[in-house]
């Protein structure tokens, strides 16, 4: 049950953003490949029901604005490098389901933003997977961070 839990909670951080979920699977015990499997399934996941609710999704992300921001930078790499430099970018800058609704809304063909946003999920899920494991590892090391 714990473990279901675990995944649960890994799988929905990792769909609101990558940067989230690894380290939120990682500090919840999972080994570092499944925390970075799951989080990039979850964010996978996303982006698939973002890009089926498409409207009705898009309508409540351009209502908010506390998205303006980041909107505002996905329309600027749309512009700039169009539908992959957007998914390529978005793990990192902007966020996965905001990136999928921005780009829906610029015009981008659902199914090939969906493939570029998976290619680009499954890169980002492994550098973000091993730079987290990283930055753990070097914490691990410095004598004043372990417990007595």
């Amino acid at each position: 049950m714990r473990l279901m839990l675990t995944l649960f909670l890994t799988a929905a951080f990792g769909a609101l953003d990558l940067w989230v979920g690894i380290p939120t699977g990682l500090l919840l015990g999972l080994p570092p490949l499944m925390s970075g499997a799951t989080a990039t399934a979850g964010a996978l996941l996303g982006a698939a029901l973002v890009t089926l609710a498409g409207e009705q999704v898009q309508h409540w992300i351009y209502s908010r604005r506390w998205f303006a921001k980041r909107r505002q930078r996905v329309e600027g790499l749309w512009n700039r490098y169009g539908i992959i430099g957007v998914a390529f970018q978005s793990p990192v800058l902007a966020g996965t389901l905001l990136s999928t609704t921005v780009a829906l809304g610029l015009g981008a063909p659902a199914r090939e933003l969906l493939l570029w946003m998976s290619i680009s999920l499954v890169f980002w899920g492994a550098v973000l997977t091993g730079a987290v494991v990283l930055g753990f590892s070097i914490f691990e090391s410095w004598e004043f961070l372990r417990s007595p």
